[in-house]
C-alpha cells in the first residue's frame, strides 16, 4: 500500500465538456495519508487564460468567443459580478502553459521520497477530488500532453500516481446511496447535507478545501472501522 501524499484539486472552467473546455482556475491542497490532515501551507491556486481568448484577435463584451453560451453569466452569478467583469478578469490571466508549469512544480515538491529514492511517477501524489474521474482527470491528461508531464507509455499524465485515484463522489455514492433523504450527490447537495458553509462555493479554493475535509472524514471512518470488520476468509 502506498503512503504517497494525496492532492485534492479542482478546475473551474469555461465549459462543461472536459474534452474541449479550458480551465480558468486550478486550486489544490495536500492531504497527509498518515496524519489524516491537510498539510500546512500546501494550498495552491492559479488562474489560466482560456484558449479561446488567447486565439481571439479583439475581445469586448459584445464581441467575444462566449457569445453562444451563458458561461460568463454563470461565473458572474457565482462571484456576484456581471459578465463584463468576468471577461475582463479572464483577459488578465497568465497563459495556460505558464500556469500549468507552476502546478507541475508544485506537485513535484510533494513526491514521496524513501531513503535513496528518486522522483518517479510512482512517487508522485495521488490525485483526488470531486468527480475527477469523468471530468478533471480528462483535462489533466489533455494539458499534460500539450504542456508537459505526459507519459507516452501509460498514455496519460505522469504528474500524478499512475494507478491510484480517489474520487470523492464515488465515496459519497457508496456511503450515502441508501439514505432516502439524499436525492442528489452533487457537491452542493452533499455540502448542504453535511452542514458545510456554502459561502464562496464554486470557487476552486473553497471547493478543494471542503473536499479535502470530506475526504479526511471518510479516511478516518475507514481507519476506525477496518479493525472491527472481518475481511479475511469472509468468503469461506
Amino acid at each position: 500500500m502506498t503512503n504517497n501524499k494525496i492532492c485534492v484539486f479542482d478546475f473551474e472552467t469555461d465549459g462543461s465538456d472536459p474534452t474541449e473546455c479550458s480551465p480558468v482556475q486550478l486550486s489544490s491542497v495536500i492531504v497527509d495519508p498518515i496524519k489524516l490532515e491537510i498539510v500546512k501551507d500546501s494550498e495552491f491556486n492559479i488562474y489560466l487564460k482560456p484558449e479561446k481568448l488567447c486565439k481571439a484577435k479583439a475581445v469586448s463584451i459584445n464581441n467575444h468567443p462566449y457569445m453562444d453560451s451563458d458561461i460568463l453569466e454563470w461565473h458572474g452569478k457565482v462571484k456576484g459580478v456581471d459578465k463584463a467583469e468576468i471577461l475582463e478578469s479572464w483577459l488578465t490571466y497568465p497563459d495556460a502553459k505558464h500556469s500549468w508549469k507552476q502546478f507541475m512544480e508544485y506537485l513535484e515538491s510533494y513526491h514521496l521520497f524513501r531513503s535513496g529514492g528518486k522522483k518517479t511517477k510512482f512517487s508522485a501524489p495521488i490525485a483526488s477530488g470531486y468527480n475527477i474521474i469523468s471530468f478533471d482527470m480528462k483535462i489533466v491528461d489533455r494539458f499534460a500532453k500539450k504542456y508537459g508531464g505526459y507519459d507516452k507509455k501509460e498514455k496519460g499524465n505522469s504528474i500524478f500516481h499512475p494507478r491510484d485515484k480517489i474520487d470523492i463522489m464515488s465515496l459519497v455514492y457508496i456511503w450515502f446511496r441508501y439514505i432516502p433523504e439524499i436525492k442528489s450527490i452533487s457537491l452542493d447537495n452533499i455540502r448542504n447535507y453535511l452542514g458545510i458553509d456554502a459561502t464562496n462555493a464554486h470557487d476552486a479554493v473553497k471547493d478543494v478545501t471542503d473536499c479535502a475535509e470530506i475526504l479526511i472524514r471518510f479516511l478516518k471512518l475507514h481507519k476506525n472501522f477496518v479493525s472491527k470488520i472481518k475481511f479475511k476468509d469472509s468468503f469461506k
